[in-house]
């Protein structure tokens, strides 16, 4: 039964690739063990790239256009700084222009030259603590390890690490609470304006919310900006820090079970990704919390009715086999009986509902 649900968390062994964006050096080895947090890649970003065929823009073979070259690679120079002259002929002269502030950052033996307009050291750290399993150079790794992955509905501003900090329903952050300070802020309710302005002040690394209001999910720069839309009068910037939604837009709660997993793991070392990509934004929690996941698995199945009349109702499977009935429409379908949190119990067909662990 348990095979059809659709899952929102994994947990157990699990594998996450770690992609290569920009060109760098990878730093681990098969067979290496990497934290939460540990550096895997250090290499270059660069920003405002123009390539340039000097072959066919100066008239000569690659060694002459090479020859021409006047400023140094890495050097940054201004607009309008002449990067390489032909030599002046009757009929013409030939030059190579920098189109803005920037720098050449390499030229091919083929005289193809690159000039950019600004070159970023950048670093990539693991999300997943566990064993390097596969190395690919230029492409990226990949670590498995033991861990609990709770899936995200939406999300958006990249990858974040730090200890989880739950902040209990009605639990304000004050500005100025160090103990916050590089932390995963993780809240029960939706999310509102002022509760991210205390978060961007006490400079937390991350956030992790249940639901957001579209007008404020739109200014958050977590969902495009709907035309003719009236902004919320807060007005917030796009945030600086990843954020996560488990359960979308809207005014939904976080489902009790994430609460405690999230409660239990307060303190915990824990990854964020937020990403604008359906499917991508997840947060991944310790093998400590593994460990209690799979102790609570032995009491039950923990599901979440996720629509029709039903949805939002949370609870555990009381039967291992499914119940044949009929849904809402009439179509036979396997059901499950749930024992729900609140008491009582309900046949909801297995196709409506999620695993919470």
């Amino acid at each position: 039964m348990k095979d059809g649900i659709s899952r929102v968390v994994a947990c157990g062994r699990l594998r996450r690739r770690h992609s290569l964006p920009f060109p760098g050096k990878i730093l681990v080895d098969v067979g290496d063990t990497v934290e939460v947090g540990q550096m895997w890649c250090r290499g270059r970003m660069r920003s405002g790239v123009v390539v340039v065929d000097l072959c066919r823009m100066l008239g000569v073979s690659p060694e002459e256009a090479r020859r021409m070259v006047v400023v140094g690679v890495g050097v940054t120079v201004d607009e309008g700084t002449v990067l390489a002259d032909e030599p002046k002929r009757i009929r013409s002269t030939r030059q190579w222009i920098a189109p803005f502030r920037g720098s050449i950052s390499e030229v091919s033996n083929s005289a193809v030259a690159v000039f950019v307009r600004d070159t970023r050291e950048m670093a990539l750290y693991c999300r997943l603590a566990g064993t390097v399993v596969s190395v690919e150079s230029g492409v990226g790794i990949v670590v498995e390890g033991r861990g609990v992955a709770i899936a995200a509905s939406l999300g958006g501003g990249g990858r974040a690490y730090g200890p989880i900090r739950f902040l209990e329903a009605g639990a304000q952050h004050a500005n100025g609470d160090d103990s916050h300070t590089g932390s995963i802020l993780v809240t029960p309710e939706p999310l509102r304006p002022e509760w991210v302005k205390r978060a961007l002040e006490v400079d937390c690394s991350a956030i992790v919310a249940p639901s957001v209001s579209l007008d404020l999910a739109s200014s958050l720069g977590i969902v495009p900006t709907i035309s003719g839309m009236v902004r919320s009068p807060e007005n917030l910037e796009t945030i600086p820090v990843p954020i996560v939604l488990t359960e979308g837009l809207g005014i939904a709660r976080m489902p009790r079970v994430l609460q405690d997993m999230f409660r239990a793991s307060d303190g915990e070392l824990a990854s964020v990704s937020g990403s604008q990509r359906p499917g991508d934004s997840e947060v991944m929690l310790s093998e400590a919390a593994a460990d209690r996941v799979s102790k609570s698995s032995r009491d039950g199945i923990s599901v979440r009715v996720s629509v029709g009349l039903e949805a939002g109702t949370e609870g555990k499977i009381a039967d291992d086999q499914p119940q044949l009935g009929r849904s809402q429409s009439g179509v036979n379908t396997p059901h499950a009986r749930l024992r729900k949190v609140e008491g009582g119990t309900l046949l909801s067909p297995i196709a409506n509902l999620e695993l919470l662990e």
